[in-house]
Parts: structure tokens; sequence; C-alpha cells
């Protein structure tokens, strides 16, 4: 059995607003003031209920674009709900997760436009969609806003519009670890990074492999740095830094502490700490291998609990799946958390009204705790009912204690474009400067290419 965790989302929120007042926005990664385990949701609008239970005169297959890194169990069991109420289907397609934003970007410039997509969190993507050209506006839509936190409602607004609808709960990144092995190697999380470091040299000795990176699937290895950032990068650049960094007044190349990340991760190699075909690494193989205790440790985000259930069972999950931040060099560090994906529409999508009207049904409060009973996590929905695994729980200590950080991509508007491939080549040839800069640079040529101010 999991967990079921009434969550004090207002607190979490309210961290979540204060991490993000700079970039205008708050991308909640917690929850809301209303509780998770409320025992009795409002009401669904009647518009939105009228609407999403009506049978089409002429029922149509909406093609809904998904990452195939998302866990597709919870929308599957919604869209059977929608297709028995409407006799409309919903078609899933999947897109690498790597190539997610590329892939989606060819299929607007070509006009292969799906009719509903999952994009991931900020308003930041409203840029790189060219939301106001391309996209469905939601600000006014009835049946939309009734049971969203507000919090998480005023994360979508630029300009005092809204182009995504928030779905799911927070998430977070950090060190996933498999709590058997560390019982066996009689360790415990750690309390520094030399601690951690410490650790997995137990864990070596014990013929383990302490940490293992997806290098050849090019995105599980961003996690490093991203879970990293919260811990090392925020508190150096302080809170006006992600403001800094959207203005071109602030360089990635020029925070040492961005650099001390590239260096601490090449050092897990140099130590022999990863896998020893991490150039082949991949996502798949990471699991299989944590739930096969051939592996300890790895920096990931929260979709590994989903996946290691189908793969290893609810029991795995619940007592044998353990979190921990990323450490600073003198504390436990800082948990890192998201806010939720998005649902967006575009304007010129072939069943544009459908899909509207999927994301009302989608909205109703039985469809979403049914949501959250195939994907647990912390809600952004008023009285919503979800499950916690313990792992969340853990990352939930966190948020309550005041030690947790928006990801830092959900407060910027430039992206860290072709990451995953100056890690793949970082991991090649080790050089710490050409890894670094390539990255800078990077950032700031988006930048550019977005017209943003000071680029």
């Amino acid at each position: 059995m999991k967990k079921t965790s009434k969550i004090s989302l207002a607190a979490a929120l309210g961290l979540a607003a204060t991490s993000l007042a700079a970039c205008g926005g708050g991308n909640g990664n917690d929850g809301a003031n209303a509780g998770a385990s409320s025992s009795a949701a409002p009401p669904a609008s009647a518009s939105a209920s009228a609407s999403a239970s009506t049978k089409a005169k002429d029922p149509v297959t909406l093609t809904f674009l998904i990452s195939n890194t998302e866990d597709t169990a919870p929308f599957t069991k919604i869209f059977d709900a929608y297709e028995k109420q409407t006799g409309n289907k919903v078609e899933l397609q999947s897109l690498p997760g790597g190539d997610y934003d590329n892939l989606l970007m060819t299929r607007f410039s070509t006009g292969d436009l799906p009719d509903l997509f999952l994009m991931q969190p900020g308003t930041k993507q409203y840029v790189k969609l060219r939301a106001d050209e391309t996209l469905h506006e939601w600000s006014g839509e009835s049946g939309v806003w009734d049971n969203v936190i507000d919090t998480i409602k005023q994360a979508q607004v630029q300009d005092g519009k809204i182009y995504g609808v928030p779905y799911g709960s927070t998430g977070m990144y950090g060190v996933f670890y498999n709590k058997d092995v560390f019982a066996k190697v009689g360790v415990q999380p750690p309390k520094n990074y030399q601690d951690l470091l410490d650790i997995a040299e137990k864990i070596k000795a014990a013929g383990i492999t302490p940490f293992y990176e997806g290098v050849k699937d090019g995105w599980p290895a961003q996690v490093f740095y991203l879970s990293g950032w919260v811990t090392e990068v925020d508190p150096a650049i302080g809170p006006d830094g992600a403001e800094k960094l959207n203005a071109n007044q602030l360089k990635l190349a020029d925070i040492p502490q961005v650099k001390d990340l590239f260096v601490k991760q090449k050092e897990l190699k140099d130590k022999g700490l990863l896998q020893k075909s991490v150039l082949a690494g991949t996502y798949d193989e990471l699991q299989n291998e944590m739930g096969e205790g051939k592996v300890a440790m790895a920096f990931m985000l929260d979709g590994i609990l989903s996946q290691m259930e189908k793969k290893f069972g609810k029991d795995f999950v619940q007592n044998s799946l353990g979190y921990f931040p990323f450490p600073s060099d003198t504390d436990a560090g800082t948990a890192m958390i998201t806010p939720p994906n998005q649902l967006m529409v575009p304007e010129k999508a072939k069943h544009r009204d459908a899909a509207i009207d999927l994301v009302k049904f989608m909205l109703q409060p039985d469809n979403v705790n049914s949501f959250y009973a195939e994907h647990p996590g912390i809600p952004i929905f008023k009285g919503a009912t979800s499950t916690l695994y313990p792992a969340q729980e853990d990352v939930k200590k966190f948020i309550d204690e005041g030690k947790s950080q928006i990801n830092i991509q959900n407060r910027l508007t430039a992206s860290f474009v072709d990451f995953a491939k100056t890690l793949q080549n970082f991991f090649i040839d080790g050089d710490v400067d050409k890894a670094l800069n390539e990255f800078s640079t990077n950032y700031q040529k988006d930048g550019k290419a977005k017209l943003l101010p000071g680029f």
C-alpha cells in the first residue's frame, strides 16, 4: 500500500512563488493550501460537465502527443472514459524524450499538428512555440480554472495570457537510491558531498556500481547539473541570479559553482564510481540495474518511480527506492522541485474544439483523481486526492523545512539547448573548460534566437 498523505500545499506553493518572483510566475513544484487529500472534491463546472459528457454526433479521433519518458497509463484510463462518454477516441503518439522539443517544432513548421500535446512546464514554452500565433489561449475559458490552485494558475500567465493548462503534480530531481543496497553496505543517505563520495567508495568496494549515468540517451546526464544547481549555484548567485541570467547580465561560464559541477561529474567517472560502459548507458538499463541491486544510485527525475513500479512492483518502490537531494559541501543539500507539465492545443488543430472539450473533461475532479491514482504526486487541484511514494514523502520533508527550490530551467526564458550533446562529448574528452564554455555559449545563442532583451 502506498502511504496517503495530506499535503500542506500552501506552504509548498508559497515557497515556489517566492522562488519565482523574479521571473514573473510561480512555478509551483509543490501543491497548495487546499490540501492534497481532501475527502470531497468541488464539483466540475456545469459547462465543462455538459460539454465533455455529450455524445459527439460525428465521432473523431484526436491525436495526443507525449514524450516517451512520461507514463501514459493515467492518460489512457482517462481517455477510455472520454471515449465512452463522447464517442471520440484519443490516439497517443509518443516522441523520444531527448528530441521531443525538436520533433514537436518540426511538426509545427510542417503543419503536422497534433490536436493536443503535453509540454514541459513554464511560460518559456510560450516563447519557443510562438504561442500568441500558434496556440489556443485559455485565460477566459470556462470550466478550466475552477479547481486549479490559483498560485499554479498564475505561474501560467504571461502578459495576461495563458497558453498552457497545468496538469499533473509537482515533481523532483535528485538522487534515487536502492535502500537494500545501502542496508547491505551499511550506509545512510549522505550528510554532505564528501560523505556521498565516501559512501560511493564503500559501495564500490562491495562490488556494486555506485552510480549509473544514461549517457547514450543524453538527457539523463543533465539531471546531475539541474539537481546540483539548486544546492550549489543558487546560494552562490543569490535570489536575483536567475533574473540576471534572464537579462544576460551574468554568464554561465563566469559562475565558479557551475564549473564545479562539471568538475564533480568528471570526478565520478575518473574515480570509477560510474558503470563501466558509461557511454552506452540508457534510461532503461538504469532501471534494470538499480532494480536488480547492481547499481546503488542515480541522479534522476521522479518519472523513475512509476517506471520502477511497472518493472519491479509496488513493494519495491514502496520499500526499496529512496531519495535524497544533491548534497552540498556542508549539508544534505536542497531538493530540486518542478512545476507540473501543461496541456496545449494548437489553434489550427484539425479537431481543436474537441481537444478543448477533452481538456475540460480531464479537469473534472473524478478524472483528476483517476490520474493521481495511477500517477501519485503532490496535486495542483483543490480537493484532489493523491497518495505519495515514500520517496515523495522524503521530498516533502525538505519542502516543509524550507530546503527546496524550483528547477532553474523553469525560471529562465532562454534554454540550455544541446546540453545533452555537450555532456555526451564531455564524457568522451573530459574537457571541463570546453564543456562549460559550450554550455554557456549555447545558452546565449538561444537567448539571441528568441530575441530576448539583453541578448
